[in-house]
């Protein structure tokens, strides 16, 4: 089966929901490309998600979006801290298919700094940066993505990886992309919405043929997860040009039901609490729309 096409899926269920006017999502014809400059195993690497990724402390949730490191939709996050204490807030993703128990299924974390014991990168970024998706294109790309470029520079990143859950993560991560690349970082994406990264158009991509909310592999998956990151550090040193995309070799273990089911009326994508919140964030902006601030 070919991969899911989420620009038209959405479209059509969002409709048979009631709205009328379908989202505009990003798309560009120029694609900035930045030339990885030093061998992979000196540089630094950071990783950025929308993955909504919090830390645990003794139990007990620390909100990864208060206090100073909160700039727009931007937060950070001590890359050392222990696999077992991060978590992610994130509600949208593909719930009935999957799950998101294992933090490295798509902030691989620990697959980084692995890579970094092995001498495959020179070392994991201080931080990793996370970014609270925005249907706002325009608050994206003046706003968020300088912000992330800002922190990049502090902690001397060279390449960045990054990876999105939801439907519209994947374009806001694609807006970051571009906004590094155009900068002079050298990234690549590692996402499940095919679609919707090449339409916005990144310079590198690998395209994992999963459910919404494991873009780096299944749960659990040691092995494969490690293989499809190095598929990712691969593409800092072969891609020649924008828009290289490769796909990952494995298919979904318990098999492509899910492209049939998801978006659509038998299997709504949101309900009860995680769609109450969804209404909310929308209404919210509405009003930055009303305002002229989207």
């Amino acid at each position: 089966m070919s991969h899911l096409k989420y620009i038209d899926r959405t479209r059509a269920y969002y409709a048979s929901q009631g709205y009328e006017k379908p989202y505009n999502w990003a798309q560009f014809d120029e694609v900035p490309f930045a030339k990885l400059t030093k061998p992979l195993s000196e540089c630094t690497v950071a990783l950025i998600s929308t993955s909504d990724v919090a830390i645990r402390k003794e139990g007990e949730e620390v909100s990864s979006g208060d206090g100073d490191t909160l700039i727009g939709n931007v937060y950070s996050l001590p890359s050392d801290t222990p696999e077992e204490l991060f978590y992610t807030k994130q509600e949208h993703f593909d719930r009935v298919a999957t799950h998101l128990d294992d933090v490295n299924s798509y902030f691989p974390i620990t697959r980084l700094h692995e890579a970094a014991e092995a001498g495959r990168i020179g070392k994991v970024a201080a931080r990793a940066h996370g970014v609270y998706t925005a249907y706002s294109q325009r608050k994206t790309k003046e706003i968020d993505a300088p912000e992330v470029l800002r922190r990049c520079r502090e902690d001397g990143v060279d390449v960045a990886v990054l990876t999105p859950v939801c439907p519209v993560c994947h374009q806001t991560i694609s807006l970051v992309a571009r906004h590094l690349e155009t900068n002079g970082i050298p990234t690549v994406v590692m996402a499940v919405a095919r679609d919707i990264v090449e339409t916005a158009g990144v310079a590198r991509f690998v395209f994992v043929d999963f459910p919404l909310g494991n873009p780096t592999g299944e749960p659990f998956n040691r092995d494969q997860q490690q293989a499809i990151l190095e598929l990712a550090l691969g593409l800092f040193e072969t891609a020649e040009g924008p828009r290289t995309t490769v796909q990952a070799p494995f298919k979904w273990s318990k098999g492509d039901e899910w492209k049939d089911l998801i978006f659509t009326e038998e299997q709504p994508f949101l309900e009860g609490e995680a769609y109450d919140n969804w209404m909310k964030a929308k209404e919210k902006y509405r009003e930055i729309k009303q305002e002229g601030r989207a």
